[in-house]
């Protein structure tokens, strides 16, 4: 399933975008926490138990706001950023973030915590950037490692409130 969906959006980005009003959202957090499902889910209605861990997959959405079409590029990361450099690429071009942490992983709590403190240092005005903190993986709540209130906690403490799902 995830083949077909990544070879539909190498096609929808072959058109010609130059003329089209784009904005971008960085989903990003560790690998292997959910990153790829939770858009899959979102955009398609469903995603695949298959593990494939992205480079950089770029799914635009086209949405009719105040009767003009625009498209929002979804951005599914790679959790395991080798290159400090693209991290810095993706903070700085985004209009928005998800950031995924997976509640059965208390190491991918403190890594989306770290990526919100990077992008505080990269991007001025950070309290208007819209960012969403995703807790993962509630299927698998007998391993919980982080708790709903640590994370709440966090986000209220950082003026993030009202965006933790």
């Amino acid at each position: 399933m995830r083949s077909n969906i990544a070879d539909t959006s190498i096609t929808l980005l072959a058109v010609d975008n130059s003329a089209r009003s784009t904005s971008q959202i960085a989903v990003l957090g560790s690998g292997r926490v959910g990153k790829s499902s939770i858009l899959q889910q979102y955009l398609n209605g469903g995603f695949s138990n298959a593990y494939t861990e992205p480079v950089e997959d770029i799914y635009p959405k086209p949405y009719d706001i105040n009767g003009k079409r625009r498209f929002v590029d979804y951005m599914d990361t790679a959790g395991n950023i080798y290159f400090p450099a693209m991290r810095k690429i993706y903070i700085s071009k985004a209009k928005g973030f998800v950031l995924v942490y997976s509640i059965c992983d208390s190491r991918s709590f403190e890594e989306v915590q770290k990526l919100w403190n990077e992008i505080k240092s990269v991007r001025e005005n950070n309290l208007s950037i819209p960012c969403v903190i995703v807790g993962n993986k509630l299927d698998e709540e007998n391993k919980r490692q982080v708790e709903t209130f640590a994370a709440l906690e966090w986000v209220y403490r950082d003026n993030l409130g009202g965006c933790f799902i």
